[in-house]
C-alpha cells in the first residue's frame, strides 16, 4: 500500500507503465486531481530524476506540468503533476480530420517539442500513447521517462524506443541523442494521424536509407512545400531533417492562411498589405525600385531594381521580409536625402484551439 502526504487521497484508479505506476489523486489543498508517478523499483530511480529535471525546466502549454516530488518510504521517488483528463492518441478516432484540424493537431505537438528542445531537452520517447488531447482539444505531451539533456554526454549503448516512432540511428550500438530523433518521432505521429497507421516499411526494425514522401499520399492534400518538409523529418539522415522550431513555424503560416498583416509607413501615409490589399510597390525614381507581395504565408519581395536593402541587408527576388522591419532605398554612401525609409510592422495572429 503505497502512503502519501495526507493532502494527496488516491482517487481509487492507477495506471502501470513500464517504468512504475501512476496513482491519481485529490491534491485536497488545492482542490484539483494531480497524477502521482512512482518506480517499481530503484533500478528507475536515474530515469525518474531524469524526468523531474526535466519537467521543471519546460513551461508549456503542450506539456505536462510538474507541480511537486515527494520521497516514499521504501519505494523511492514520486512525482506529483498535472492530471490530464482525456485519451491518448492511439485512442483517438482521427478519421474524419479536416486538412485545417490536421495542422493544428500537429501544430500542437510541434509546439510542445519545441518548447522542450528550448530548454536543452530531448524527450526521446514522443509516441501517440504519450500524448493526451484534454477535454478542450489540447495537446499534451508526457512521460519523460526517457528524457536526456542534450549534449557531449547525451549517449546511451542499446536500443531503447518504440517501433515505427524510433529513429532509424535509435538502432545502432552506440548512439549520441540529438534533436532530430525527436524531429523523426513526431513526423512519425503526424503520419500515424494521417493515416490511422504507419506504413510497413517504417515498423522494421532498421535503418533505411534516404528520403521518404509518405506527407505527399495522405488523404489530405498537403501543400507541397509544407509535405516536403514534413516527409524530411523522417530522413534516415538526423541531419537531414529540419528543427522543430522550423516545422512549427511552417505550420504556423498555414494555419493563418490569408490572416497576416502589415503595417506599410512611408512619409506618414499608412497602408495595408494583406488579403485584401496583396502588394505594393516602392521606388524611388534613379536609386531602387521594389516591389513586396503576400501571398497568405508571407510577405516577400516579387520584382527588385537598384538599391534595396531590408534591415541593411541588400534583397533580391524571393527575399522573405523577417517580420517587423525597415526597407531603405538607396545605399548607405548616398546622402540621406537621396534616400527613403519605410517600415513594415507585421502582425502576429495567434492559432486559436
Amino acid at each position: 500500500m503505497l502512503e502519501l502526504p495526507e493532502r494527496y487521497k488516491p482517487l481509487g484508479n492507477v495506471a502501470l507503465g513500464g517504468m512504475g505506476e501512476v496513482v491519481f489523486c485529490e491534491d485536497v489543498v488545492l482542490e484539483r486531481c494531480v497524477a502521482i508517478k512512482v518506480v517499481q523499483n530503484s533500478v528507475d530511480q536515474r530515469r525518474m530524476f531524469d524526468e523531474l529535471a526535466a519537467l521543471m525546466r519546460v513551461r508549456s502549454k503542450h506539456v505536462v506540468q510538474v507541480y511537486d516530488y515527494l520521497q516514499l518510504d521504501g519505494r523511492g521517488l514520486g512525482i506529483v503533476q498535472e492530471y490530464v483528463e482525456g485519451d491518448d492518441l492511439f485512442e483517438v478516432d482521427f478519421s474524419n480530420l479536416t486538412i485545417s484540424e490536421f495542422y493544428k493537431n500537429i501544430w500542437q505537438l510541434a509546439s510542445g517539442i519545441s518548447d522542450i528542445h528550448s530548454v536543452g531537452v530531448i524527450h526521446r520517447d514522443i509516441k501517440p500513447n504519450n500524448v493526451k488531447v484534454d477535454p478542450e482539444g489540447v495537446f499534451k505531451i508526457f512521460d519523460f521517462g526517457l528524457a536526456r539533456n542534450d549534449g557531449v554526454d547525451a549517449s546511451t549503448v542499446g536500443f531503447i524506443g518504440t517501433h515505427g516512432f524510433a529513429a532509424p540511428e535509435l538502432y545502432s550500438s552506440s548512439v549520441e541523442f540529438t534533436n532530430a530523433i525527436d524531429v523523426y518521432a513526431f513526423a512519425a505521429t503526424a503520419l500515424y494521424i494521417a493515416l490511422g497507421r504507419l506504413p510497413d516499411q517504417m515498423m522494421r526494425p532498421y535503418q533505411y536509407f534516404g528520403s521518404v514522401d509518405y506527407f505527399c499520399t495522405t488523404r489530405f492534400s498537403i501543400d507541397n512545400h509544407l509535405a516536403a518538409i514534413l516527409n524530411n523529418c523522417l530522413h534516415s539522415d538526423p541531419s537531414l531533417r529540419p528543427s522543430i522550431l522550423l516545422v512549427r513555424d511552417e505550420l504556423q503560416k498555414h494555419i493563418l492562411f490569408d490572416s497576416h498583416q502589415a503595417l506599410v509607413v512611408y512619409k506618414g501615409q499608412a497602408k495595408y498589405l494583406g488579403s485584401s490589399s496583396r502588394s505594393i510597390n516602392l521606388k524611388v525614381a534613379g536609386v531602387g525600385d521594389v516591389d513586396i507581395t503576400y501571398n497568405g504565408l508571407g510577405f516577400f519581395v516579387t520584382r527588385v531594381a537598384g538599391e534595396v536593402f531590408i534591415n541593411n541587408d541588400a534583397v533580391s527576388t524571393g527575399y522573405v521580409l523577417p517580420g517587423s522591419c525597415v526597407v531603405a532605398l538607396g545605399g548607405g554612401w548616398r546622402d540621406n536625402s537621396e534616400r527613403a525609409f519605410i517600415t513594415f510592422d507585421l502582425s502576429h495572429p495567434e492559432i486559436v484551439l
